[in-house]
């Protein structure tokens, strides 16, 4: 009851944007126009482990930005790219202003679709997309340093080092 708009990413309009890193060969992305307008984008990714990317939190989740009618399915041109070059690339372009990493039930082992659930009772929320992502990903074990997608976003789409990351809640540490 907010009235907000439906909008399917995969046939809205679209608006050619170039791209302002340049970790991947492809120049521009095609976005949907609800994500360039939009006065705040939220990445909403349920917290799991993928075989190539290591890890899918909120700076992955933005390939659901790109419409599936231009790099097809699921996403193949960007994962030809390279996945975790085009992660820090599509991350860059759609800038996801909050984000929500679901852990509540997450997931581990071959993912993203043939994992185990893993319930960990946990949400991380976060206004940048790198600290946010370096904080869910020591959560479930994983070094962020060794995640390239991480490691690449750090170099300049947000706070990498877990020393400078303002956290507020429990200690990553105990968890």
């Amino acid at each position: 009851d907010v009235d907000a708009p439906f909008v399917d990413l995969n046939t809205a309009a679209l608006v050619a944007r170039r791209l302002h890193s340049s970790f991947t060969d492809l120049g521009e992305l095609w976005l949907p126009q609800a994500i360039v307008e939009a006065d705040v984008v939220v990445s909403m990714p349920k917290m799991k482990t993928h075989h190539w990317a290591g890890v899918t939190l909120s700076l992955k989740n933005c390939f659901g930005c790109v419409p599936g009618r231009v790099y097809g399915w699921p996403k193949n041109v960007l994962h030809w790219a390279g996945i975790n070059e085009a992660i820090v690339d599509v991350s860059a372009a759609v800038h996801p202003h909050l984000q929500i990493v679901d852990g509540i039930v997450g997931m581990q082992g071959n993912g993203p679709i043939q994992g185990t659930p893993m319930p960990a009772g946990l949400l991380v929320f976060g206004a940048d997309p790198v600290a946010t992502d370096v904080t869910a990903a020591r959560l479930m074990g994983f070094d962020p340093v060794r995640v390239p997608s991480i490691a690449g976003a750090a170099r300049f789409l947000g706070q990498g080092d877990p020393e400078r990351i303002d956290q507020v809640g429990e200690d990553v540490e105990r968890s």
